[in-house]
């Protein structure tokens, strides 16, 4: 199943050294055949106002400016958020 036919736009926050954050980016490259994606990734530690909103739950990854997915971040919950919009809504 090929969802293509849009850009997603996906910011990964994390920070060198956090083995959940690359599980997350690796995960998420698993769906590149399936999906346009932009990545940006913001590394936490370069802002200290991000640092200490994300320094306990990363990698937070950040879905079409809308969903947002904390901790552990497979394939599934990525597919699930790209096709289905489903997680948690990002709080504005």
């Amino acid at each position: 199943m090929s969802e293509k036919n849009s850009l997603h736009k996906i910011t990964l926050y994390s920070k060198e050294g956090c083995h959940l954050c690359e599980n997350a980016r690796e995960a998420l490259f698993e769906l590149e055949d399936d999906f346009e994606i932009e990545l940006e990734e913001v590394d936490i530690t370069t802002d200290s106002a991000l640092f200490e909103k994300y320094k306990y739950v990363i990698p937070v990854m950040v879905v079409d400016d809308s969903i947002v997915l904390e901790a552990r971040i497979d394939a599934r919950k990525i597919y699930r958020a790209l096709v289905e919009g489903y997680g948690p809504k990002l709080k504005v």
